[in-house]
């Protein structure tokens, strides 16, 4: 009656991902970052003709000259959201499938039809891990630039001061000419 029973506490195995939901949320998270620094360029009266992204340079090299710690915290976010880009276009381009190895290891392969000839953009073999970490970081970077932007929004004095043209670039070249020669 006073036998003592053994408890072992049991390991939780994650459940396995759902590959096309996992694509769409990194994806999604992708595309919030995305519309964030849009939203960005626009109320900075940067010219967004071929998209979103089209002044992206002008938007980094304006937050890397301001001093405001907002600007430079929101920078490295984007900087490393940037480094992501190549993979975000494989995904978005890929198809996908589950496929599992000898051992019975499960794997998310992305498969990428070539544009042309030339292309040889590779297949990609994701474990489970690689997979939640991908989600993990596009989730985080897609969160914090979107709250930093918002919160950057709001203030009145570093938005002037991104407003400002970089100093070498032909708006402000032409701007102490007076037009008489």
């Amino acid at each position: 009656m006073t036998e003592q029973l053994t408890v072992t506490a049991a390991v939780a195995e994650p459940m396995p991902i759902e590959p096309f939901d996992w694509l769409g949320r990194v994806l999604a998270n992708f595309a919030t970052a995305e519309r964030a620094i849009g939203q960005l360029c626009l109320a900075l009266e940067l010219p967004v003709e071929k998209g979103p992204l089209s002044n992206l340079q002008n938007l980094c090299h304006r937050l890397e000259r301001n001093s405001n710690k907002r600007c430079q915290t929101l920078l490295k976010r984007i900087e490393r959201w940037r480094s992501l880009r190549p993979l975000r276009h494989l995904l978005a381009h890929a198809s996908i499938m589950v496929v599992r190895d000898s051992a019975g290891n499960r794997f998310i392969l992305t498969r990428h039809l070539p544009l042309d000839r030339y292309d040889v953009t590779p297949d990609k073999l994701w474990t489970e891990a690689e997979c939640r970490e991908l989600l993990r970081v596009a989730s985080n970077d897609g969160r914090s630039i979107s709250d930093q932007i918002r919160n950057l929004l709001l203030d009145s004095v570093a938005m002037a001061e991104l407003k400002k043209p970089d100093p070498g670039s032909p708006a402000c070249a032409g701007a102490g000419k007076s037009g008489v020669t």
